[in-house]
């Protein structure tokens, strides 16, 4: 019972006056919620980079029509390929 009050006093209310906002949640809650949510959004953004780097490469791996830089990228891959 005790448990179904503490979680029944967690609620945002919207104010009338000018959109204020009252959040009352428990203060670790609202940390951990944002801990979280940093955490996704950084493993997001890295594994986005990754592929995008990734792709970037093999594009222009494949333009063996400009010297320098097909030269360039398919010594890198033959480095990275075992």
């Amino acid at each position: 019972m005790a448990k179904e009050d503490a979680k029944s006093k967690e609620y945002i209310e919207v104010g009338s006056d000018r959109g204020h906002t009252r959040i009352h949640i428990s203060t670790w809650r609202m940390v951990f919620n944002n801990f979280l949510g940093g955490l996704s959004w950084g493993f997001g953004t890295v594994l986005g980079a990754t592929v995008v780097v990734g792709l970037v490469i093999i594009i222009l791996s494949k333009l063996d029509s400009v010297p320098i830089i097909g030269e360039f990228f398919s010594s890198i891959l033959q480095s990275i390929q075992p």
